[in-house]
């Protein structure tokens, strides 16, 4: 039997730029800003006082939720709906069986809310006989398990193959796409829900960012803030949201006349080893994922002709992966164009790395590479194209996604067009 092939027939996207994939996507190309002040909690005496939330956000009544409502927190209501538009995009469910159809899944902690868990704890202490009080008190810890999301997904579209959660920080939902990546080709399952979603709207991580100095304190101009790779930066911009792929291999894919946005053709996943918020200097482990996901796509470097970076608005994390970019990509030519979408997103977290490919996937659909706003004047002098302000033409037929996550977890995708 030939190898199975991988490509990508659904994607539903929940961001601070839009509650669906294509308006999302067109405020990416045009290059707007999701950042704005804090709502979610009253953040007024903190040192950082905004984040790229989603806005005007509701599930909806054609979403089947069912009985699950109560189990979802704000981060993984965004998952659902996401997943709802990635399913009926790609027409899938109903034609396999339900064995066929795996799910794997990005997570975060959540958004969890101290005052919540403060509550929990003084009902079992005062309440532990009253049964009808511990199912309700418990729902902080049932919506914030990292395995609820999957399990709820599950459960709504009947999914009974292979189910998986990954929490590798800012990795995590990069390597959940690549392990469904590599289960469809295993033949495990034939098709896949993939992607993450997460939230920093909260106050208990919120302000964990904030006690680390990871976050941007531009609160006078928070469209400014998230600066990837420009020398002015000051820290990343918190953000929310969701992003859902139907991945399916490829064959049955054609057999259904599905349209494919691309094919997943190579993967790359490394641990850094080195410390839990830094980076090694000469950016080793990103290097390794890049090697291996280009090694197994069977591509030459000159037909990746953009990489979303991660890109986080910090400076080693924006220093370390254009040393990396540049070390990978020196005898490329031309090299591919570098750009973060997070200067728009701001950062998602567990959920960066699927809202990211989504981007790869659609900018390979489209041909286009979207911008990097706020880049004026980088200080990462390494031989990388760091793109434009405003949308370019896409060169090439592939296109890289990386992800890069705090205790030292690397994955790096490329998507190229489906021949």
């Amino acid at each position: 039997m030939s190898e199975r092939r991988v490509c990508i027939t659904g994607i539903g996207i929940v961001s601070p730029l839009g509650n669906d994939r294509e308006t999302t996507w067109g405020n990416i190309l045009d290059g707007k800003s999701g950042a704005g002040s804090i709502t979610a909690f009253d953040a007024e005496t903190w040192p950082t006082k905004f984040a790229c939330e989603v806005k005007d956000f509701s599930l909806g009544d054609e979403v089947p939720i069912g009985g699950y409502a109560s189990y979802l927190n704000r981060a993984t209501k965004y998952g659902v709906k996401a997943a709802y538009e990635a399913i009926s995009d790609s027409q899938i469910i109903g034609r396999l069986k339900p064995s066929d159809i795996g799910v794997s899944l990005g997570v975060g902690v959540g958004p969890i809310d101290p005052v919540e868990f403060v509550s929990m704890t003084e009902s079992a202490s005062l309440s532990i006989s009253a049964s009808d009080k511990k199912i309700s008190n418990s729902m902080p810890i049932l919506q914030n398990h990292p395995g609820t999301f999957a399990t709820v997904l599950a459960a709504i579209w009947n999914c009974r193959g292979p189910i998986s959660t990954i929490q590798t920080a800012c990795a995590s939902s990069g390597q959940a796409i690549g392990h469904a990546y590599r289960q469809i080709k295993r033949g495990e399952c034939i098709c896949c829900l993939s992607g993450g979603a997460d939230s920093l709207a909260a106050p208990l991580l919120f302000s964990g960012f904030c006690l680390i100095g990871a976050l941007s304190k531009r609160n006078s101009e928070p469209i400014t803030a998230s600066r990837p790779f420009d020398s002015s930066r000051d820290g990343f911009v918190a953000g929310e949201g969701a992003a859902i792929l139907v991945l399916e291999e490829l064959r049955h894919a054609r057999d259904r006349g599905a349209h494919i946005y691309g094919e997943v053709v190579g993967y790359g996943e490394t641990a850094s080893a080195y410390r839990i918020t830094d980076l090694p200097p000469d950016g080793r482990g990103i290097v390794e994922a890049m090697n291996f996901a280009i090694c197994e796509s069977e591509l030459s470097l000159s037909d990746i002709g953009y990489v979303n970076a991660h890109g986080t608005s910090t400076e080693v994390n924006d220093r370390v992966e254009a040393l990396a970019l540049s070390r990978v990509f020196s005898e490329a030519e031309p090299r591919p164009v570098v750009a973060s979408t997070k200067s728009q997103t701001g950062h998602l977290i567990s959920a960066a790395g699927a809202i990211e490919a989504s981007f790869c996937a659609l900018a390979v659909r489209d041909r286009v590479i979207p911008p990097t706003v706020n880049l004026e004047h980088t200080d990462c002098n390494e031989h990388v194209d760091f793109g434009v302000k405003r949308k370019q033409h896409l060169v090439g037929s592939a296109v890289m996604s990386n992800s890069i996550g705090f205790g030292g977890s690397n994955s790096s995708l490329v998507i190229r067009r489906c021949e």
